[in-house]
């Protein structure tokens, strides 16, 4: 077999040179990875970034806030990055549930914006203790301020978060009595006034206070059992004035009743006394126009019996009285009159001259 001259030599140079050139490569990858990690940050989304200068002319805290993006720092510089994210400091009797809900929001998150406290014992003005459950809702607004006074990462919760936070509702909320927790009028002013004190204070240090929750408040034992005790009287004392009250308006209406039923006896009486009156003075009207008329009638017949026994004893009177004789006369039957035609005939004789059986004739005198 035929070698070509030099061969070898020519394929360890190439071996030589590729190996030279995959060093190097590799060499400007790690270069430029250091390059890119050493003079790059990233400031993700829900992050804002401060930068720091060690060195230069200007050195300590860069007065700009960087938003989300890829930045290019020189050396001895550092971009340290704030969460955007609504900061959650909840104060609760219940650790156990807090610290789960914590737990899951970092999880989520990726990074520590929920912390938690135990409840704030509230000493109000009377001088009982409520336990209080509060939730304070917050975020960063000015970031090159919270780093200026509290340095890096999460020391600013410790360091001035909490202790605000727990002034502020304790100085707010402990100028009610135990009693005003009851009154939502009252305990939602106290906590609106609390979470304007809080605004105020957090603006001074480069926070924005977004809401103050008040979720649950409890008393002490002792303090709750002379409370229900309180409410039993008060609410027993309330009972009894309107039973008084409904008592006297009872009465009242007895007396209305009984006065109206004593007016309506006396209006029926007076009633009763003016249809007796009435119907007396109609019957003596009626029994005065009877009798006057029951007189006129008898002075008329005894007027119309005179008349008739003067208009006998005239001239043409005893011929009437002779002509109506002669009448009775034509109803007789035979010669010899019975009893019975006697007696009639004795009746219509006294009838026509005006005279009654048993009486003198009138105008006789005797």
């Amino acid at each position: 077999m035929v070698e070509v001259s030099g061969k070898r030599t020519a394929l360890d140079a190439i071996k030589t040179s590729v190996k030279r050139l995959g060093i190097t490569g590799v060499l400007g990858v790690v270069a430029m990875v250091f390059l890119y990690t050493a003079c790059t940050v990233r400031v993700l989304p829900n992050e804002m970034g401060v930068e720091q200068r060690k060195f230069g002319f200007k050195v300590g805290i860069v007065e700009k806030t960087f938003g989300p993006g890829l930045y290019v720092v020189g050396p001895g510089v550092t971009m340290h990055t704030f969460s955007r994210e609504m900061h959650v400091l909840e104060a609760a009797g219940t650790q156990s549930e807090s610290s789960e809900r914590a737990h899951l929001r970092e999880k989520v998150l990726g990074r520590e914006t929920h912390r938690t406290t135990d409840a704030i014992n509230v000493q109000t003005s009377d001088g009982y203790a409520v336990s209080a459950d509060v939730t304070l809702l917050y975020s960063i607004a000015d970031p090159v301020q919270v780093a200026r006074e509290f340095g890096w990462g999460t020391l600013y919760v410790q360091a001035f978060v909490i202790n605000t936070f727990q002034n502020g509702v304790l100085t707010t909320l402990g100028k009610m009595n135990a009693e005003s927790f009851y009154n939502e009028a009252i305990r939602i002013s106290a906590v609106l006034e609390a979470e304007k004190t809080l605004k105020e204070r957090f603006a001074e240090r480069g926070f924005r206070v977004e809401k103050l929750l008040l979720r649950n408040y409890a008393y002490v034992p002792a303090y709750e059992k002379s409370l229900h005790d309180k409410k039993v009287a008060v609410q027993l004392a309330e009972k009894n004035r309107k039973e008084s009250l409904v008592n006297e308006e009872k009465a009242k209406l007895g007396q209305i009743e009984s006065k109206g039923n004593a007016a309506i006896t006396i209006a029926e009486s007076e009633v009763s006394a003016r249809i007796s009156k009435i119907r007396a003075e109609a019957e003596l009207y009626s029994s005065q126009v009877r009798s006057k008329g029951d007189k006129e009638i008898n002075v008329a017949a005894a007027e119309a019996k005179r008349l008739k026994a003067d208009a006998l004893n005239s001239s043409g009177g005893r011929y009437v009285v002779a002509l109506e004789t002669a009448k009775m006369f034509e109803n007789i039957e035979g010669a010899v009159m019975t009893p019975e035609q006697y007696i009639a005939f004795i009746r219509n004789s006294w009838s026509v001259i005006g005279v009654n059986p048993g009486n003198a004739p009138a105008g006789s005198g005797k």
